[in-house]
């Protein structure tokens, strides 16, 4: 199978790239970026007669489905999603192949799911947001709501905190090679941090009480409460967990949070004002805003001490009933691949795309994590997968800490 990597000389796209490259099922990846030297010198670093580099607009619609046709499948990582998610994905539907991405823009992913009968038409499974968050946020959620009967409130979060308990990996098995050799690749401006401020910028939307409503961003929450850890500062961000999980999990409520801290998060906030008052781009803010938070994290311990026993990055929260008493289940990762945001995006992404060329997803249209995979089998043979990428002889009950208590 031919796979088509839209961005993959990224940060996302690469951690992808490693796992594609050692399935038999694939046979081919071509690494395809707007700037071609990029794109080429990641192919040298790495040396695999399976890659090839192509230089590709995707705002050029004709020249991407041209490219996109003499493929199987196309795994997107080209952010922020906001600006790219709907062109790529017309040009994949048009094309009739297979598709993936870590789209994790809310509006985005409205749009998204809006082309499904297109798609479906089409006769390509399209799926979406199957990162970090969303992504794994996604799967965990649907594996604690699967411990109630009824589900009255359900919080995605991701953060800054740290695993303090559970099983630790003896050593991680992504390619070690593979890695000491794209590690120093050129860089370009960090999506993920003007996705964040993107998602500052307007209202957002989350779930409550049965239905969609719009907030403002980042409105304060009430404090993340995960059982063994301290109660966690968060706020509300703009991700598409509440947008997706009400269409296949019946609740009262759906949120997704962010801990970063307390002065992290304020710092967003007053960045965020700049870019409002158009005294900063985004672009600008988000490399800003990470040199000043890189400088006060190292000259101010009190700023350090906020990430000190909070849950861990990713972790999700579900409280409801089970067997006539109220019961909360939440679940964290207690354990995540190597490569940072890079591996806890890049792995899920790739173990998707290898299931659906496996033909293990089959349902055709656009579709949401949790809407292909949500049986307790499939579930399994996911976090398994997942787990290989955690740690020697792991399991996905080895990587996933879960605490039940009754309320």
């Amino acid at each position: 199978m031919k796979v088509l990597a839209l961005g993959g000389s990224g940060d996302m796209g690469r951690m992808g790239v490693a796992i594609l490259l050692e399935s038999q099922k694939v046979s081919s990846i071509t690494v395809a970026d707007k700037n071609y030297e990029r794109a080429n010198h990641f192919i040298e670093m790495v040396g695999s007669d399976k890659l090839y580099a192509a230089e590709i607009d995707v705002n050029e619609h004709e020249k991407l489905v041209q490219l996109i046709s003499h493929h199987d499948l196309v795994v997107n990582t080209v952010g922020p999603y906001y600006k790219f998610n709907e062109p790529i994905l017309k040009a994949t539907i048009e094309a009739k192949k297979n598709y993936i991405d870590i789209n994790d823009d809310a509006h985005p992913t409205l749009e998204s799911l809006e082309m499904s009968p297109k798609a479906n038409n089409a006769g390509i499974t399209a799926i979406i947001g199957f990162g970090a968050s969303p992504g794994l946020t996604n799967l965990m959620a649907v594996l604690a709501c699967s411990e109630l009967d009824e589900v009255e409130d359900l919080i995605t979060a991701w953060g800054w905190g740290f695993v303090k308990e559970g099983k630790k990996p003896e050593h991680y098995v992504l390619p070690k090679k593979f890695y000491a050799k794209y590690k120093d690749a050129p860089m370009i401006a960090n999506a993920a941090t003007m996705h964040l401020f993107y998602e500052t910028l307007e209202k957002i939307p989350t779930f409550r009480e049965g239905k969609m409503v719009e907030i403002e961003p980042l409105t304060e929450a009430e404090p993340l409460k995960f059982p063994g850890y301290k109660d966690a500062y968060v706020c509300h961000i703009g991700h598409p967990e509440p947008v997706t999980l009400p269409r296949v999990i019946k609740a009262n409520s759906v949120s997704n949070l962010m801990y970063m801290g307390k002065t992290a998060t304020d710092m967003v906030r007053e960045y965020s004002q700049k870019i409002s008052n158009k005294e900063l781009t985004i672009s600008e803010a988000s490399v800003d805003f990470s040199k000043e938070l890189r400088k006060r994290a190292r000259s101010d311990p009190e700023v350090m001490k906020e990430y000190a026993d909070l849950p861990p990055g990713l972790s999700v929260i579900a409280t409801g009933i089970k067997n006539g008493k109220r019961k909360k289940v939440a679940i964290a990762g207690q354990c995540a691949p190597f490569g940072a945001m890079a591996g806890v995006t890049g792995v899920p992404l790739a173990i998707g795309a290898l299931m659906l060329l496996e033909g293990k997803i089959n349902e055709k249209g656009v579709f949401t994590p949790e809407e292909v995979i949500n049986t307790t089998k499939d579930l399994e043979d996911f976090f398994d997968r997942f787990a290989g990428y955690c740690g020697k002889n792991l399991t996905g009950k080895d990587i996933l800490l879960k605490k039940v208590v009754d309320l």
